[in-house]
């Protein structure tokens, strides 16, 4: 049986209480639950740029082959990473996306009356649309001066319409989601991945340097890879290329998948290094997040997430452990307080509408 959380961070705890759902609401395990795969070190972020290779690019590409760092030791998730990996190459790959969330951009979106800040509101609920949306305000085709790294901004340079057109176009992944089995795991995900998205967003308005936008998507993606660890693995069940995982399993393959895949996942997304990095480094030791503070910014949003119990069984904040906290300057309850009024608001406003 899964262990029960313990209200520690990211990088001091086992790696079982990484995954943001319930422990209680998966069955038994099978016992087989691997051991996570150890990050890249932070050196190979800061060497010398390669001539015509970026430095988001170098990050990424040090988790490129997953499937082969994982090799013999387990070839359930062997076979789920070469599976997203291959879908990914392909330009095929699938995430399974909330229905009425989906619905509501495409009904704002083709609505006269709407305007960007009413789509907006809709689009911070969809990981999806929202980082296909910033591929295309960053590609040849709508590309400026400047990388595009906010939706208000990608909005306005795409326009409406054509904001209309992709949500339509992509409406077929909605499907996905309907006919997964394990759809209330990927609903208490989405939450938590949502709820994350707000709390980053509210902690980076308290961190000179740091910019709202920047954390809230930062937050909303940095699991973007667990939805569709749980549709491939549907899959490959389907397909008996795998046998039948139990829900204790699933949440293993999510702990030790999850991270490195949404970084082959968010490659074409045009992210700033600053959001990469701070993805790859959130299961880190805080020494490797130092000097970084979207990565604290992260790892604090989803502690505070964590601790209202959206998506997962509530787990306390406690600031000896969690020593990101110390590094933003924001190791006080008094000062969390307003932050999870309004993490818990929006969530809520949300997941209802």
């Amino acid at each position: 049986m899964i262990p029960p959380n313990v209200g520690i961070c990211p990088g001091d705890m086992p790696v079982m209480h990484r995954n943001p759902v319930r422990p209680d609401d998966a069955v038994a395990s099978d016992g087989s639950t691997p051991s996570p795969i150890s990050p890249p070190s932070p050196d190979h972020a800061s060497a010398p740029e390669s001539e015509g290779v970026s430095d988001v690019e170098r990050i990424l590409d040090s988790v490129d082959t997953i499937s082969e760092n994982i090799g013999k030791s387990d070839p359930v998730a062997s076979a789920v990473a070469r599976y997203v990996e291959s879908e990914t190459r392909q330009g095929a790959l699938e995430i399974p996306r909330l229905p009425h969330v989906a619905a509501q951009i495409l009904e704002c979106a083709r609505d006269p009356n709407a305007s960007a800040k009413d789509v907006i509101r809709h689009l911070r609920a969809d990981p999806v649309l929202a980082g296909r949306l910033l591929e295309m305000a960053n590609s040849a085709m709508y590309a400026g001066s400047q990388p595009v790294y906010d939706l208000g901004t990608a909005i306005v340079r795409l326009g409406l319409s054509r904001v209309g057109e992709t949500a339509l176009g992509m409406s077929g992944a909605m499907k996905a989601f309907q006919k997964e089995r394990r759809s209330n795991l990927l609903s208490r995900l989405w939450k938590f991945s949502l709820a994350t998205g707000f709390a980053s967003e509210q902690l980076a308005h308290h961190v000179p340097g740091e910019k709202e936008e920047s954390g809230f998507l930062t937050g909303i993606f940095h699991a973007i890879a667990a939805p569709v660890i749980v549709n491939a693995i549907g899959r490959l069940e389907r397909k008996q290329k795998i046998p039948h995982q139990s829900d204790g399993r699933v949440l293993g393959l999510l702990d030790r998948l999850s991270t490195e895949l949404t970084g082959r996942i968010v490659r074409p997304w045009k992210l700033p290094k600053e959001a990469v990095e701070a993805i790859r480094l959130q299961d880190g030791k805080v020494r490797e997040r130092r000097g970084k503070p979207l990565a604290h910014i992260l790892v604090c949003g989803k502690a505070i997430v964590a601790d209202l119990g959206i998506g997962t069984r509530p787990t306390p904040i406690d600031f000896d452990r969690c020593r990101d906290f110390k590094f933003i300057e924001m190791n006080d309850h008094g000062l969390l307080g307003p932050i999870r009024e309004v993490v818990r608001d929006r969530t809520v406003e949300i997941a209802r509408s």
